[in-house]
């Protein structure tokens, strides 16, 4: 006979999140991966979803087994904060690509307020990390952000980027404000290489054009091939239905989730 605990996902997350946190961790640590991935999944609103998590000492197994879809969204509350940092770690590669291809992007067009909240919040990561989600990132969306933040001093910076001698506290590096700054001191810290990728894409360096029309060109191949991305995921998942036809057909902000829902029958 199994000694599988039985269980109602739903109502067991209510309990859990009533308990005090060593009672919680102590009876939810009792439940199979399984189950637990259950309460979780089972907890719409993202906030409380997020507790759940942090009642394993690593909850790394179970985002990454989570559907993407519900760890960003509970990613997508703690963006700004300097909070999200503590998860995105967590992900794997997979799931962070997939998550960077439906954040950063807004009905086809690339969102820069997103991409500012999550380059400050991947700035905040251990250098390790960041090195790490970095290579799963296209260096050219960086530089779409940061080409109007960003300046270059000097006959010979082209040069120095040239020859991969350049950092952020060069001379010939200007930046307008201090996040700039500090994304690129990040990116510097955490993969030189990648750094002095981004200053390239950034002033199309060795390139024909002008920089503005390269940028331009380059975030066009960005975006075909975020494109073609998701469209082999939606296949995969057998979902036929495109993200600008969903929001045709239905109203996102007109549902309310079951928390939602008790919360405001509260009020």
């Amino acid at each position: 006979m199994s000694s599988r605990k039985l269980v109602v996902p739903q109502a067991e997350a209510k309990k859990l999140l009533s308990l005090p946190t060593r009672e919680a961790e102590q009876l939810f640590q009792s439940y199979e991966k399984e189950q637990q991935l259950e309460i979780i999944s089972a907890t719409r609103n993202p906030k409380l979803r997020e507790e759940l998590y942090y009642l394993v000492p690593d909850c790394t197994e179970l985002i990454q087994e989570s559907p993407t879809e519900d760890v960003l969204q509970v990613l997508d509350t703690l963006l700004g904060t300097g909070l999200a940092c503590g998860l995105l770690p967590c992900l794997s590669n997979e799931q962070f690509e997939e998550i960077i291809d439906i954040a950063l992007w807004n009905d086809g067009k690339l969102d820069e307020k997103s991409v500012s909240l999550w380059l400050f919040e991947l700035s905040e990561c251990d250098r390790d990390d960041l090195s790490r989600l970095l290579g799963q990132m296209d260096m050219r969306i960086f530089a779409g952000l940061l080409k109007n933040r960003v300046k270059l001093k000097g006959a010979l910076s082209a040069l120095l980027i040239d020859e991969g001698i350049i950092d952020p506290n060069s001379a010939s590096i200007e930046c307008k404000d201090e996040q700039a700054k500090a994304v690129l001191n990040a990116i510097w810290e955490a993969d030189a290489d990648l750094f002095n990728q981004l200053l390239r894409e950034m002033f199309a360096i060795d390139k024909e054009a002008d920089a503005e029309t390269e940028l331009a060109s380059a975030l066009e191949k960005v975006k075909a091939e975020r494109d073609e991305r998701v469209k082999a995921r939606d296949k995969k998942a057998g979902i036929k239905i495109t993200e600008s036809e969903l929001k045709r057909h239905v109203d996102l902000d007109a549902l309310e989730l079951d928390e939602d829902e008790e919360e405001n029958g509260n009020k």
